[in-house]
């Protein structure tokens, strides 16, 4: 997967972030409740294109692969380098 195109899937899920805030607001519950669970197929995909040391099952890759995608403070683009390069880029 190039970069440009996962940084347009990062992007997709902070917008997912967002919208599930607004509805835990509007509705008293969001994405948490299972309603919209085919949205983490968005996280699954940028997971799955991601470098291998962010794509094997062990908790900390785990833990790495979701503080990179929770890292509001970097750009989606910057956190798509990491995600491809590894943690090298960081």
């Amino acid at each position: 997967m190039e970069k440009r195109d996962m940084a347009k899937l990062i992007e997709v899920e902070d917008e997912l972030h967002n919208m599930d805030k607004a509805l835990e607001q509007l509705a008293g519950h969001g994405h948490a409740s299972g309603e919209f669970i085919k949205l983490d197929n968005v996280f699954d995909v940028i997971q799955n294109n991601s470098h291998e040391c962010f794509s094997s099952e062990s908790e900390e890759s785990m833990q790495a692969f979701f503080d990179i995608m929770q890292d509001r403070d970097k750009t989606p683009e910057q956190r798509a380098d990491i995600l491809i390069n590894g943690m090298s880029s960081s």
